[in-house]
């Protein structure tokens, strides 16, 4: 499943900031997700997500925060906890309780 996130908060790398970033969903749960992307990343980075689910009119807008990356074959891979908002009240009714 696809999806973007754009980057709200990054230190590391503010021209980051205000991108919009295709993200491929490996694994979620009611905490987090485990994405790929083809963009390198970084820990601690603040991000809005949208995901829409295909054949579905759920969306879901979250918040998360990226816990942690790794590259692999030119592709990084990226740890993303959620944060308490509204928006992972109906994630988790879905999905998983936290």
């Amino acid at each position: 499943m696809e999806f973007v996130v754009r980057i709200q908060e990054c230190d590391d790398d503010p021209e980051l900031v205000g991108k919009s970033i295709a993200c491929e969903i490996t694994d979620f749960s009611g905490h987090g997700l485990h994405v790929l992307t083809d963009v390198a990343l970084v820990p601690d980075t603040l991000l809005n997500i949208k995901i829409s689910i295909d054949g579905s009119v759920s969306s879901y807008g979250l918040r998360g925060e990226i816990r942690w990356t790794k590259i692999t074959d030119n592709r990084c891979h990226v740890g993303i906890q959620f944060e308490e908002d509204e928006g992972l009240v109906a994630w988790v009714a879905d999905f998983g309780s936290l």
